[in-house]
């Protein structure tokens, strides 16, 4: 997920629950009742995206972006300096590491004047959603956009990012103070976005296999514990980036098994062990034994072909015929 950090005060908090060490926010308003833009930080996830709206219009800027470091959770713990939330008996956290400040910040100001068009389309469009709008940081009042009060932590979809930030941009060579001022901090935000495209392509990978772990045998259904698996690596396959095909849902421990090459899938989708890996005591070997060559749960599209000889060339194996495999390592060969 990504999310959108809003705050007004330069401090928020004190200590070690001043920017940009969490994200923080109380469990209840002044008087009982919660509030969305609040409970979201209980429920960010290790390893979500924020990016960092600071500053009062017309000096607010997005500053940077940080990785969340910890799940969200509740604590009696109080922030040295509350402020208006001194009233909160409990506070949501979540912490957050890497933070990485833009080579040069960008205005909020600027983006509503010269962005308008795209931003009001986009909350029309969200508007429509439903039961399944998103939380927006700003609203469309008296003709203009402006910050929506209290909005303190809100989503940022792929559609979102792109009216904010995309076209024109000065990587290629536009000017535009809507838009980052500086090369850097134009691949900063691409970074960014291609972490906003992984987000998505994960949740899409997950709904193809009807959330639950392919791997046979493995019946985990916990969303919180599934994942998005590129076959052939995002980084490595341009190309491929977002192609289903390219994607298995696996659990968490199946995932890091294939990343590392403890096995991998066959022409017909089924499982192969690294024969390298294939004697070595192991509970995690010995589940992935006890499945070698059977088929994966398959769904409505198939594993692609390239991205699958992709993984091989990686582990540097060759998958084989089951009876095949097991009479030529019988043979020592």
């Amino acid at each position: 997920m990504i999310y959108l950090e809003m705050s007004r005060d330069p401090a928020h908090g004190g200590g070690s629950w001043s920017f940009p060490n969490c994200v923080w926010a109380p469990t209840e308003k002044d008087g009982g009742g919660s509030w969305p833009f609040w409970s979201k930080v209980g429920g960010m996830r290790e390893g979500d995206l924020v990016l960092h709206l600071r500053g009062v219009t017309p000096h607010a800027d997005f500053v940077g972006f940080s990785t969340v470091a910890g799940n969200g959770f509740e604590t009696e713990k109080r922030p040295p300096d509350p402020g208006d939330w001194a009233f909160a008996k409990k506070f949501y956290r979540a912490d957050l590491t890497d933070f990485t400040p833009f080579h040069a910040p960008v205005n909020l100001d600027a983006i509503f004047k010269l962005r308008r068009d795209q931003l009001e389309t986009y909350f029309d469009m969200n508007k429509g959603r439903g039961s399944k709008k998103l939380n927006l940081f700003y609203v469309r009042q008296a003709g203009r956009l402006q910050c929506l009060n209290g909005a303190y932590l809100s989503d940022v979809d792929s559609e979102l990012f792109t009216a904010l930030f995309d076209e024109p941009s000065p990587i290629h060579g536009i000017p535009n103070p809507a838009t980052p001022s500086s090369v850097e901090t134009g691949w900063q935000l691409a970074l960014v976005k291609a972490r906003i495209g992984q987000s998505n392509f994960a949740e899409q990978v997950k709904d193809l296999y009807g959330g639950v772990c392919c791997f046979p045998g493995c019946g985990i259904s916990d969303r919180r514990f599934l994942v998005g698996s590129h076959i052939a690596r995002w980084c490595d396959n341009e190309a491929l980036r977002g192609e289903l095909g390219n994607g298995l849902c696996l659990c968490l421990l199946h995932d890091k098994a294939f990343e590392i090459g403890l096995f991998t899938l066959d022409e017909h989708y089924r499982i192969f062990v690294n024969p390298r890996e294939a004697k070595r005591p192991s509970p995690v070997l010995e589940d992935l034994r006890q499945q070698a060559g059977m088929q994966i749960r398959l769904s409505k599209i198939h594993p692609l072909d390239g991205a699958l000889l992709e993984h091989w060339i990686r582990i540097d194996v060759t998958p084989m015929e089951p009876d095949l495999a097991v009479s030529t390592s019988a043979s020592g060969v």
